[in-house]
């Protein structure tokens, strides 16, 4: 997991999860990115989730996706079929975040795709 990480310029931040994968003691939720505390000020947000294709296709697999929360309240959950992550590699979440918030990025996942590869990157733009 990672925390945020503010740019030299001081109007924006970042965080990054780098790749991550579970097993199958993994529960169904990985968590990404934990960030306790936004900051000061009101930020517009960037998600860019991404996704290795699943080791093993199968007709009834289930794919990943990604639940975001602002202050332990879920305000996106998604996941993606395998052509969307086949064909639009750069999928965006965008979201406005209030000010000292918590910011949770999840994957959801099943035991079908534990071992599947993910990540997500983040930009944040201080308003």
């Amino acid at each position: 997991m990672s925390s945020q990480i503010l740019l030299s310029g001081g109007d924006k931040w970042y965080s990054y999860s780098g790749v991550l994968f579970g097993d199958v003691t993994v529960p169904a939720t990985i968590p990404m990115i934990t960030i306790a505390n936004t900051g000061l000020k009101d930020s517009y947000v960037k998600i860019q989730p991404y996704f290795a294709l699943e080791v093993a296709s199968a007709p009834n697999n289930s794919f990943l996706g990604v639940l975001v929360s602002l202050n332990d309240n879920t305000i996106v959950k998604t996941q993606y079929t395998r052509a969307v992550i086949e064909h639009d590699k750069f999928i965006t979440i965008e979201l406005f975040i209030p000010r000292q918030s918590k910011l949770e990025v999840l994957s959801l996942n099943t035991s079908a795709n534990n071992t599947q590869e993910r990540g997500v990157n983040l930009i944040g733009y201080y308003l």
